[in-house]
């Protein structure tokens, strides 16, 4: 109970934290916890301790006794983009994020483990209020936490698990484009619940295959989104500042995802390999903003000696965001205008490759210390806004680079 208490207070002090987090796999983290994300993202079979019911909840079926791991990821995104089309490239100042995160899992039976973790799982945002003033003053702001009780069944050769999922997510838009919208950053919050489950099966010794489904989850931000683009003239009916086009939505739903992996062990080394797809094209909100579902594949190899543990892996995700091309109808390009500019301005989602890096040692029979590194190259992106005047063109670019610290307790 006592350790109970101790996880439900590291919970409260991570809501307090408010992370905010940028991220590999559109707007959504590419791993959570050090081991995982060494590993470049995998752990949909490979098993990496109490944070691997965020991969899959089966996953906690392969655990033994207790253990409570929780740790911060530093993450350092670098963003620049041009602003309104003719602007010179300014840099974000969104430059600095801790998220936390923190899981618990216990075994009850020789059949039965359950579990409860919390964590920064999604975001993006930018801040170029700084910029010059021919540039547009923006700043955005989504984070997203989670937190997954879970309980998981095993027999010799397989197992599935299960976990309710609630989610509490916060979105704030500000800009000046000649006329200020949200000059005092108010951001609005959403709630929602949803679900995940999954399982493994035990090939042989060394091969395991899994599965996990994770549900989709409601959100919509007050008028966040909507207030932003009536201040681009969607709006109704029109005249003086409105277009008359219809203004964007404000559901943003959180997407569902599909995971397949694979995790083969052969002596002290383990190869594993995840492919996952995050519906975007289907989930309110960002279907609205023109993205794609989202397909990532996930290599990790780990070297397990006497004390300590080595991995490197890489996470490749195909740019989930399409661009919309000039139609030559000057209303429907208006809109296209619209959505490209807030896409590659207030959430380039970008990134695609990432080379990752990490290790784990034993301070004590019961106490272990992890770390990682990743390692996003820098991508560019310049999308068509033909009705914002100039050269009709927005550019961003963005790379990343983050650093994780976790610890983990075994009794």
């Amino acid at each position: 109970m006592k350790m109970n208490r101790i996880v439900i207070s590291l919970c409260t002090a991570g809501v307090m934290a408010s992370p905010l987090a940028y991220a590999t796999n559109g707007d959504e983290m590419m791993a959570v916890g050090s081991q995982s994300t060494a590993l470049g993202g995998t752990g949909v079979a490979n098993f990496i301790g109490a944070e691997g019911m965020w991969s899959n909840p089966a996953m906690l079926g392969k655990s033994k006794g207790s253990e409570v791991t929780g740790g911060f990821v530093l993450f350092k995104p670098h963003v620049t983009n041009t602003g309104m089309p003719g602007g010179v490239a300014a840099t974000s100042s969104a430059d600095t994020n801790y998220i936390p995160d923190v899981a618990y899992s216990s075994r009850i039976s020789d059949s039965l483990t359950y579990g409860i973790a919390m964590a920064g799982i999604a975001g993006m945002g930018v801040d170029y209020t700084g910029a010059p003033a021919t540039h547009v003053k923006a700043k955005s702001a989504l984070s997203i936490l989670r937190i997954i009780p879970t309980i998981a069944y095993n027999d010799k050769d397989y197992g599935a698990g299960f976990s309710p999922v609630f989610q509490r997510g916060s979105l704030m838009l500000s800009y000046n484009n000649g006329a200020a919208y949200n000059g005092a950053e108010n951001a609005d919050t959403s709630s929602g619940f949803g679900y995940a489950f999954g399982g493994y099966f035990n090939v042989s010794p060394a091969l395991t295959v899994a599965a996990s489904y994770q549900s989709e989850i409601k959100a919509q931000y007050g008028t966040q989104i909507s207030g932003a683009g009536t201040g681009f003239g969607l709006c109704s009916p029109a005249g003086g500042g409105c277009t008359g086009l219809p203004t964007f939505a404000d559901d943003l739903n959180q997407p569902a995802e599909i995971k397949l992996g694979v995790a083969y062990t052969m002596s002290s080394v383990t190869v594993a390999a995840d492919y996952k797809q995050i519906k975007w094209g289907s989930a309110a909100g960002y279907k609205d903003f023109n993205w794609e579902d989202q397909t990532i594949v996930a290599l990790g190899v780990k070297y397990a000696g006497n004390g300590y543990w080595l991995g490197l892996g890489y996470n490749n995700a195909n740019d989930p965001i399409a661009k919309l091309s000039s139609s030559g109808v000057v209303a429907a390009d208006y809109r296209k205008s619209a959505i490209n500019f807030f896409n590659n301005m207030f959430f380039p989602a970008i990134v695609t490759n990432s080379y990752t890096v990490g290790g784990g040692y034993d301070i004590t029979k019961a106490m272990d210390v992890e770390a990682s590194a990743v390692f996003s190259p820098k991508v560019e992106k310049t999308v068509d806004v033909p009705h914002f005047g100039g050269a009709g063109t927005n550019t961003s670019t963005h790379w990343q680079q983050s650093v994780s610290v976790s610890l983990r307790y075994k009794y």
